[in-house]
């Protein structure tokens, strides 16, 4: 049965039920006050924004986050940096303002996607809102989820009225954010990608974004943004419901590939009348890849996916920290853990958008699929009836899956409390 992720109670149960059977992928949602929020408050949306703005802390080879600037409309192919908090920005309210300030006399607007990928807390609350609709429409989309926000004062969304094939769920924190919106059947009646929409605007459905508020559009929904008076901040979920097929096997393939060291500049690297010299690597390396290569790859990029919601990235790891060897462990609530025997003989365990591979041992493999079906492993137990070998593959295992947040950590009783108990 659905049991509600975001708050507990009948209130919640009952707006997952009715959104599910009224809303999800069919009809906009606009509610003043609503029992389901994402609670992010303003110093972990600031402390968000901090960590997108360094590129060192984006994960390798996510792309994310991305950061888009508009001044009047146009977006802006310079420093974003003056954009984004800087150390003097002690507040929401400060970073904002400042902003504002300096373009007082212009419209701006400041959009970062993929903030999951820098700050674990938001990669939680995103992955939580997405299992929840999972659980109450059984749909899992086709692309990715994303968490995003949109800062700004603005007349509009700087690309007009579009369709970006997502379905969203947004929440303002400050200000007052509209949204027009317009079904797919009024395409041919509403100006798109330009400002100037005033003629369709009767035709609109408007939600209304104010703190508290909670507002929904399906994928295919035309809408456009406005926020012109004062400064409006949002974070939005979005379900894009679009995916290209061949995209995983290219993706994973690609991976594989980068191994092929790359070619430096040089008199041979043009060659126009054959192939050059680092395709030709990087076609013997292709051909070199066996099925079974390719298919523990492709299985890798997927889990990423399956595991943590849709999100596409892994959650930003904590600092490792060991684990007692007498303590008890568990998955945590809501955590899908996968694992795999590698065509190279190694065994991945994925959970949590992450992938880790060690060596292969019945006994790890018997563990993990005991805390993939929801059972407690004491530790203590486990290591005296486990082969010598299987332990330190264990614990690195759970170490990794505890800086992931994938496993409860239970410490043992003290020995006195365990005597007194008995007593009892």
């Amino acid at each position: 049965m659905p049991h509600p992720a975001t708050l507990a109670g009948a209130e919640t149960d009952g707006f997952w039920r009715e959104f599910a059977s009224r809303h999800w992928e069919k009809q906009p949602l606009s509610l003043p006050a609503a029992p389901v929020q994402l609670d992010i408050g303003d110093d972990e949306l600031l402390r968000a924004l901090v960590l997108a703005a360094d590129k060192a802390n984006r994960p390798k080879g996510s792309g994310l986050p991305r950061v888009v600037v508009t001044v009047d409309g146009r977006t802006q192919p310079i420093d974003t940096r003056p954009f984004l908090p800087l150390p003097e920005d002690r507040s929401l309210d400060d970073y904002t303002a400042r902003v504002d300030e300096r373009m007082r006399d212009h419209e701006w607007s400041v959009a970062v996607s993929g903030l999951h990928a820098v700050h674990a807390p938001l990669w939680d609350r995103a992955k939580r809102l997405s299992d929840d609709v999972y659980r109450y429409t059984g749909t899992r989309v086709a692309g990715r989820v994303d968490i995003d926000t949109f800062i700004g004062r603005y007349t509009s969304t700087n690309v007009g009225v579009h369709v970006d094939h997502a379905g969203n769920f947004g929440f303002t924190l400050r200000g007052r954010k509209l949204l027009l919106t317009w079904p797919p059947a009024h395409a041919g009646q509403v100006p798109q990608h330009t400002s100037d929409y005033a003629s369709a605007r009767d035709l609109a459905e408007v939600l209304v974004g104010v703190p508290g508020a909670l507002t929904y559009f399906p994928s295919e929904q035309l809408h456009v943004g406005e926020s012109p008076d004062a400064v409006a901040v949002n974070v939005n979920i979005a379900f894009f419901t679009r995916s290209d097929p061949a995209a995983l096997v290219i993706d994973a393939v690609a991976g594989l590939l980068a191994r092929t060291p790359a070619d430096e500049a040089g008199t041979g690297a043009h060659a126009p009348d054959g192939i050059p010299a680092a395709a030709a690597a990087t076609l013997t390396a292709l051909a070199d890849l066996s099925g079974g290569e390719v298919e523990d790859a492709v299985w890798e990029h997927h889990m990423r996916s399956v595991t943590s919601g849709g999100l596409g990235v892994g959650r930003p790891a904590g600092s490792p920290v060991a684990i007692a060897r007498d303590a008890r462990v568990r998955t945590h609530e809501d955590t899908v853990l996968r694992q795999r025997l590698l065509t190279d003989g190694r065994r991945a365990v994925a959970t949590q958008g992450h992938t880790l591979k060690v060596a292969d041992h019945p006994q790890v493999e018997a563990a993990v699929t005991a805390l993939i079906a929801g059972d407690t492993i004491d530790l203590a137990d486990w290591e005296r009836r486990a082969d010598s070998a299987a332990v330190p593959l264990l614990h690195a295992v759970l170490l990794r899956l505890w800086t992931w947040r994938a496993i409860d950590v239970e410490a043992a009783v003290p020995a006195p409390a365990q005597q007194m108990e008995s007593l009892r």
